[in-house]
């Protein structure tokens, strides 16, 4: 899959003929073929022409917006998933709490053991005995992951395991500069939050062309409740692939100082909101930390790197890049949801 990312601020994206020309200040910066793209990923304030918007439909670019700092805005979408009968079998599914449950508890299950893999990789190379205390704590979570007997409860056993996967993270990252001492998200309050959220709005949007594709409903899920306007499937099939995908990556990225704290703006006078509390609606320029321009491609070129890794898929036995894993599993889930297979994540062994 091709894609390409458009990160120039103040650029335009035009249609000269059968190709996309980006312009800057009058003048060309790059040019692409549309029927080489399949997805056209558009970041902060980059000028479209409702002719170029119309072109993209047409040519079925997927073409997703985020802002700059990484925050999801939507996506065109020419065509809904044409395969009724499927998102039929999908509510169905999602009626049955015992079903939903199972489910769910199999996201989990695959999200903490990709966790504990990562940690204990990370102990084996430091020796340090509190990853190895933490790594111990993830594996008796994962016993309690069976013995839940409701939704509430297995969201109760994730936010445990998070917490000490996300301390160890912390304790990783010590004396790297870009650390943090806990997860913080609306706004993240360092580097390395900043890093991840960013990440992790990468791989929803890797994800949810994924669902699409599959022909699923990306608002309907069973570890993620449904809301206005959230694609809870696309969370429930983002679990496993946190850690695997972008967790490893920002590790690796930070300690090899492929990212430094040059990568970022810091605003030491921005108000924050207290330590159990998140802001919504806030402006580049009121956050904290963000990633500079050069920063943002940095990390996006990194990201697409890690996408064309290549793993052994268990249910065939190919070896898949990671973004076709991630379609494998979608379509996997959608036998699971017609009762034509059993779903498992996708763990690191």
């Amino acid at each position: 899959m091709s894609v390409v990312y458009l990160t120039d601020q103040g650029a335009t994206l035009v249609k000269r003929g059968k190709r996309l020309v980006v312009e800057k200040a009058g003048r060309e910066i790059r040019f692409f073929h549309a029927f080489k793209v399949d997805q056209l990923v558009i970041m902060g304030q980059v000028h479209i022409s409702p002719h170029t918007l119309a072109f993209l439909m047409e040519q079925g670019v997927d073409t997703v917006f985020l802002s700059f700092t990484g925050k999801y805005r939507g996506r065109l979408v020419s065509d809904l998933g044409k395969n009724i009968a499927l998102r039929q079998a999908q509510f169905r599914f999602m009626e049955s709490g015992e079903k939903t449950l199972d489910l769910a508890k199999r996201y989990v299950s695959g999200k903490i053991q990709n966790c504990r893999v990562l940690l204990r990789r990370q102990a084996q190379t430091s020796g340090d005995p509190d990853l190895k205390t933490a790594v111990n704590r993830l594996r008796i979570a994962l016993g309690s992951v069976q013995k839940a007997e409701n939704p509430d409860a297995l969201r109760g056993v994730e936010g445990a395991a998070a917490a000490v996967y996300f301390r160890a993270l912390g304790r990783i990252l010590e004396g790297t500069g870009l650390g943090f001492q806990r997860r913080t998200r609306r706004p993240p309050r360092d580097p390395a939050n900043a890093l991840l959220s960013f990440g992790y709005t990468l791989l929803a949007n890797t994800v949810e062309t994924a669902v699409q594709t599959a022909g699923l409903d990306p608002y309907l899920g069973a570890l993620h409740a449904p809301d206005y306007g959230r694609p809870s499937l696309v969370l429930d099939l983002m679990e496993e692939f946190r850690p695997l995908i972008v967790d490893s990556l920002v590790l690796a990225a930070i300690k090899r100082r492929e990212i430094t704290r040059t990568d970022f703006f810091f605003n030491p006078e921005a108000e924050t909101p207290p330590e159990d509390e998140e802001a919504e609606g806030l402006k580049p320029e009121d956050l904290p930390v963000r990633m500079t321009h050069e920063g943002v491609k940095k990390f996006v070129t990194a990201f697409e790197r890690r996408l064309t890794e290549r793993a052994v898929y268990p249910p065939s036995g190919e070896r898949l890049i990671y973004r076709e894993v991630c379609l494998a599993q979608a379509r996997l889930l959608a036998k699971h949801l017609k009762g034509e297979a059993e779903y498992a994540s996708f763990t690191w062994r």
